[in-house]
């Protein structure tokens, strides 16, 4: 009798034994599951934390600046109206780029640069600025020195236009913009080349940019003799001379076109032909050429009433330039250029130039 309630008791024993161990082994597996779902929950947060402190550090390092620099070899040969040629090869121009994030809000950017132009060979600064934007608004400044943003270049051809000849300048002003959707406008004021002790040299700008490739826009200046170009001995007068411009571009695939239209009021000591006028048309199409991304450009400006403007006798402005350009890329950071330009003086005397040109940068 007691055998058989031993046995009784031991086959008892075994039948529950499996189900026990069953019930530990899913409550071990709950507690588990619960164990990992909290360590993944740390490691998200972790993980979130260490994200937004790269993100500031990425701001607020020690190194938050990046360099770049761009160097252009030109060799040049040109026909004169005379028929006599000329030939050369320079170094035309070289420029190192220092841009630094101060903060979240404001960046710094330094460019020094060296061009060839027949007097100082040094370095010298041509931009300076601090730019004051946010995410959160469309509003931002830019404040140092710059080129004025008047004249509107577009288009790839290596060679500027004659709108930018007019309007060429570098000075320290301050910019203040707006941006939001298609629209765009911006207001500044600049210190010129006068000796005034008041900063009244004032500049605005708005544009409309459509999602189809259409952009319109338009800008005027209160005083464009305030810029280099215009600092000539054939004008003597002080008073102020303002000038209106309207550009016009359209980009559909890889075919860009783009024209601008600039008029100035008139100078009072250019009797007869006060007012000056410069225009300019450009075409690119981005192309593969002998295997390799390129660009084919054509440009033409034309200035009515500049042949006035002297200084030392000679004319400051061709009447037309006319620029026909391809550029090829050679493997990363270089371009080869070959372009042609002719330029026709008041004279009606023409100047041929072909121009071969390595564009490098890094």
């Amino acid at each position: 009798m007691n055998k058989t309630l031993l046995a009784s008791m031991i086959a008892a024993a075994l039948s529950v034994a499996p189900i026990a161990q069953a019930n530990d082994m899913q409550t071990e597996l709950s507690l588990l599951k619960q164990r990992i779902a909290q360590l993944e929950s740390q490691l998200s947060d972790t993980m979130a934390v260490q994200a937004e402190h790269q993100k500031s550090a990425s701001v607020d390092s020690d190194n938050p600046i990046t360099i770049s620099g761009s160097a252009e070899f030109l060799a040049t040969g040109s026909e004169l109206p005379d028929g006599s040629s000329e030939s050369d090869l320079d170094v035309d121009s070289v420029e190192l780029t220092i841009d630094a994030a101060l903060n979240q809000y404001m960046a710094l950017s330094t460019t020094l640069k060296y061009e060839d132009d027949g007097e100082d060979q040094d370095f010298f600064v041509d931009e300076a600025i601090v730019t004051i934007s946010s995410d959160d608004t469309p509003w931002s400044l830019v404040a140092g020195r710059t080129a004025v943003p008047f004249a509107v270049v577009n288009g790839n051809a290596w060679t500027d236009p004659l709108t930018y000849d007019l309007t060429d300048n570098t000075d320290d002003l301050l910019y203040v913009g707006f941006n939001q959707g298609i629209f765009s406008a911006g207001g500044y004021a600049f210190k010129g080349q006068s000796d005034e002790s008041n900063i009244n040299n004032l500049g605005l700008n708005v544009a409309l940019a459509f999602d189809n490739g259409f952009a319109i826009g338009a800008g005027y200046l209160n005083n464009i003799r305030n810029t280099d170009p215009l600092d000539a001995d054939s004008l003597t007068d002080d008073d102020k001379v303002g000038a209106s411009r309207i550009n016009l571009s359209y980009e559909l695939d890889a075919l860009a076109l783009s024209a601008e239209y600039l008029q100035t009021e008139s100078f009072k000591e250019l009797a007869g032909r006060p007012e000056i006028t410069v225009w300019h048309l450009s075409a690119d199409y981005a192309t593969n050429i002998f295997g390799a991304p390129g660009n084919l450009s054509l440009g033409y400006s034309e200035s009515d009433d500049a042949d006035l403007i002297t200084d030392a006798g000679d004319n400051l402005f061709a009447q037309s330039r006319l620029t026909l350009g391809a550029s090829r890329e050679l493997h990363e950071n270089a371009e080869l250029i070959v372009e042609y330009v002719r330029e026709e003086d008041y004279a009606n005397d023409d100047t041929d130039t072909l121009n071969l040109v390595l564009s490098t940068s890094f």
